[in-house]
């Protein structure tokens, strides 16, 4: 039997915590079993790393799916008389590749969701409301016909679950880092952080809110990431006079040189798949607070066993800060306790399961 022809459906492909486990999970793949593809929209970051991995990659110089529809087609039809599989990733690529590609000879489709599905219950605008609603509607009218089903987390799992009456499998994301042992730095100042995309989902506007509460107290907030929201939070910053307190990093490949100098972990998003980041936070030893963000962060706090989950509003934000600085004791108990429990998050557990399902359909 020859090798089964992967594809994985991108529409972006860059640099971050999605991608990164992404580009994990493929290099990992077992090449003697698969040819792995990669179909992404603009550049693939990835591209060099990927091809010294025998992976071949289609860039499509297109801004939006539903006008790369033919060329992806054309990709797909290639080879018809090996086994082909497509692994789409996020809602609005998964209906697409159902409406579009279901009938192509020989291929079998995997959705995969990579974000929480409360999210298309939660929007910015009238267009994202409209958008979101027939979203929904869609997976529910489609993902019957998929060949699998894949989130990264429980949650996600079981709420999807419920809307398309399915069987819906979990892969946790290959987030956990085996951490070499560092001395952690003495400072009286409290180096508090958050890395993540500059995005209003993102819903970094609150935790601003929140340290411009307690902004008289000892500490410092670095913000290490990018995006189309980052000149809106710097005039908030401006502002409320928070330069002292506030420092924008930007983006950079190499985190851990940040986490190794954290004292505390926040993610305040509306909505999340797997925040990568928090594993990473606690594998470094660094206590998290985050937010009720409806996907994989159930997994990895666990009811506040191995953190603090908070409210999405300034006031739970500040308070659970202000506890924090006051006496960190609980918050270093919880995160020694989270480090076996972290370890199911690692890539060869991901790879496999991946393989289990790839070999089934």
């Amino acid at each position: 039997m020859g090798k089964k022809n992967i594809f994985f459906l991108l529409p972006v492909f860059i640099y971050g915590g999605a991608g990164q486990s992404i580009k994990r999970i493929i290099t990992s793949l077992n090449k003697n079993k698969y040819k792995i593809n990669i179909i992404c929209l603009g550049r693939c970051d990835y591209k060099n790393e990927l091809k010294k991995k025998s992976v071949k990659i289609y860039e499509i110089n297109r801004k939006k799916l539903i006008l790369s529809i033919g060329e992806i087609k054309k990709i797909l039809e290639t080879n018809e008389d090996g086994e082909k599989i497509l692994i789409s990733n996020i809602h609005y690529t998964n209906v697409l590749s159902l409406l579009f590609f279901r009938n192509i000879k020989n291929l079998k489709i995997v959705v995969n969701e990579r974000t929480a599905i409360k999210e298309l219950d939660i929007y910015f605008s009238t267009i994202d409301f409209i958008k979101k609603k027939i979203i929904k509607f869609l997976i529910f009218l489609l993902y019957k016909y998929s060949d699998s089903i894949i989130t990264n987390s429980t949650k996600a799992s079981f709420d999807l679950s419920k809307i398309i009456n399915k069987k819906v499998n979990t892969i946790f994301s290959p987030s956990f880092v085996k951490v070499p042992y560092f001395k952690k730095r003495q400072n009286n100042t409290k180096n508090i952080i958050t890395i993540t995309r500059l995005s209003v989902e993102k819903n970094i506007i609150t935790l601003l809110k929140a340290i411009n509460l307690i902004k008289n107290k000892n500490f410092i907030l670095k913000i290490v990431g990018d995006g189309n929201q980052k000149e809106i939070l710097k005039n908030y910053v401006k502002d409320n006079r928070l330069e002292e307190k506030v420092k924008f990093i930007g983006f950079e490949k190499n985190i851990s040189k940040h986490l190794k100098n954290s004292d505390l972990y926040i993610n305040c998003s509306f909505f999340e798949g797997f925040p990568n980041s928090v594993v990473e936070a606690l594998s470094y030893k660094v206590p998290v607070i985050c937010s009720k963000s409806h996907g994989g962060i159930y997994d990895i706090i666990k009811k506040n066993k191995f953190g603090y989950l908070c409210e999405l509003n300034e006031d739970s934000l500040s308070e659970l800060i202000l506890k924090f600085l006051k006496s960190d004791s609980s918050f270093k108990k919880k995160t020694l306790l989270a480090q076996n429990s972290i370890r199911k998050f690692n890539l060869k557990e991901c790879v496999s399961r991946y393989e289990k399902i790839f070999d089934k359909i």
